[in-house]
């Protein structure tokens, strides 16, 4: 065999070589992991194996999506989110990937979960206990609770009809504002956690001591009739051997695990009249903006010298990156310089969809604000 062959072959068994001791790595710190998992989550349960497969499974079904998209979402520093991975899952192949999702939560990742695009279900997300039965007693029966740390639930509840993405994000924010959730994270699919898994935030965080020798001998080794001490995995070791093991313990850290409370996959009884309610008054600020639209396309003209770029032209603009503040500012000081009146300008401000900025008012404001800074850029511009 010639030098550049035997070159060849001793280059693809020591990538072999190398792929294998990473595997074994990760193989170990997937064993760790499921064993720190089984001790401290399962510890507290009875005639169960592990309860993380059987909150999943129960989670899952409750919520009765076809699909789910499962988010691993790392950390940097603190609570700085980095990166998330995503999966697009069917449910069997969710429960086939526990391994994999219990570790990247090892590794301090949150694990979440929510329905692929358009569906039946809206999270409320950071609720009190009291509002949690509130909701029940209003005929708003929750079709998934979930703990996700001490005093703090999720909510999902289930519609009869899907919902599209303006709909299910008025429906979201109706129910976060009526019951005391977080309002800014109500949307038609924001992620919620997935019940099994840990809450790796920061200030979760509880620093276990390492036990001290008696405790931790006690717990992990027996005697047998020679007087050996003898571990849990059938290994006999020496006194001075035990001292060596206790001594490289270090401090762990722990985080609350997420519980669910309840999976029950109703529909909720008052869901019916309220989805009603809501997309009446979608279908109303529907039709507001287009009329806002119409009157613009109707008047603009008239309110300039010479031709006069639409707001549209704005939004197509790739230097703005889609970012609709940037760009309604920047038509705001297009159009005021160009001599159209104030109504006329916020008329055009209207005619995107604005309801990711809260409530009627809520949105009124930030035109106003919007229209404010156009006008001190101008002033600035001239010298004022």
């Amino acid at each position: 065999m010639g030098s550049a062959a035997e070159g060849h072959v001793r280059q693809l068994v020591r990538k072999r070589l190398e792929g294998w001791e990473v595997r074994q790595q990760n193989r170990e710190l997937r064993r760790q992991g499921w064993h720190e998992y089984h001790r401290v989550y399962n510890s507290n349960f009875s005639q169960a194996r592990d309860k993380t497969y059987e909150a999943v499974e129960r989670q899952l079904s409750a919520m009765g999506a076809e699909i789910f998209e499962v988010g691993a979402l790392q950390r940097g520093d603190g609570d700085t989110p980095q990166f998330m991975l995503l999966r697009t899952w069917e449910k069997q192949k969710v429960l086939e990937s526990i391994p994999w999702l219990r570790y990247q939560n090892w590794h301090e990742s949150h694990i979440y979960v929510r329905p692929h695009g358009e569906s039946n279900l809206t999270l409320i997300d950071d609720l009190q206990a009291n509002a949690v039965a509130q909701m029940r007693e209003d005929g708003f029966q929750p079709a998934v609770v979930v703990q996700t740390s001490p005093g703090n639930f999720q909510v999902w509840v289930k519609h009869a009809t899907r919902m599209d993405k303006e709909l299910g994000t008025a429906v979201a924010r109706g129910l976060a504002a009526r019951y005391g959730g977080d309002v800014k994270a109500a949307a038609w699919r924001h992620f919620g956690r997935l019940a099994g898994f840990r809450n790796t935030k920061e200030k979760y965080r509880q620093v276990v001591p390492a036990p001290d020798y008696d405790e931790w001998r006690g717990q992990n080794f027996h005697r047998d009739l020679e007087g050996r001490w003898v571990g849990n995995d059938g290994n006999t070791y020496a006194e001075e051997r035990l001292r060596e093991m206790h001594a490289e313990l270090s401090p762990r850290a722990r985080f609350p695990f997420v519980r669910l409370v309840e999976a029950s996959g109703v529909v909720a009884l008052q869901s019916a009249s309220f989805l009603a309610t809501v997309r009446a008054s979608v279908e109303q600020q529907r039709a507001n903006r287009a009329q806002a639209q119409a009157h613009f396309l109707a008047h603009a003209h008239n309110q300039s010298q010479g031709p006069l770029k639409r707001i549209e032209a704005f939004r197509d603009d790739k230097r703005y990156g889609g970012d609709g503040t940037r760009i309604d500012l920047a038509y705001a000081v297009y159009a005021l310089a160009h001599g159209v009146d104030l109504a006329s300008v916020k008329m055009a401000l209207r005619s995107r969809d604005l309801s990711h900025k809260g409530n009627e008012k809520r949105q009124s404001d930030y035109i106003e604000r919007t229209v404010k800074k156009a006008l001190a850029n101008l002033d600035h511009g001239r010298g004022r």
